[in-house]
């Protein structure tokens, strides 16, 4: 196997993005699968939905998720817990 070494990125196991001064790239990765997420806004009355409105509403999504979930684990720690419960994060969403 031939490496270029003046090129900064490539392949890693054929798969893998790999920056050679960095090691792995970091991809960005959904934590709501995409397919849900259309069939969400087909639910709500949508007709057809766009790859790109799919994109944009996870990335929506996973914001305000991040907000509410962080805002849980800080209510949980307050009252002395490690554990996020329900109650949790019905308060945060609040």
């Amino acid at each position: 196997m031939k490496i270029n070494c003046t090129k900064a990125e490539g392949v890693l196991f054929g798969f893998l993005p790999y920056n050679f001064y960095g090691g792995l790239m970091k991809r960005k990765i959904s934590t709501i699968p995409k397919a849900s997420v259309a069939r969400i806004l087909l639910k709500a009355g949508a007709k057809r939905v766009s790859a790109d409105a799919v994109d944009a509403f996870t990335d929506v999504l996973t914001e305000i998720a991040v907000k509410i979930s962080s805002k849980a684990a800080q209510i949980a720690k307050h009252t002395g817990r490690k554990t996020v419960h329900e109650g949790d994060i019905r308060l945060a969403a609040k």
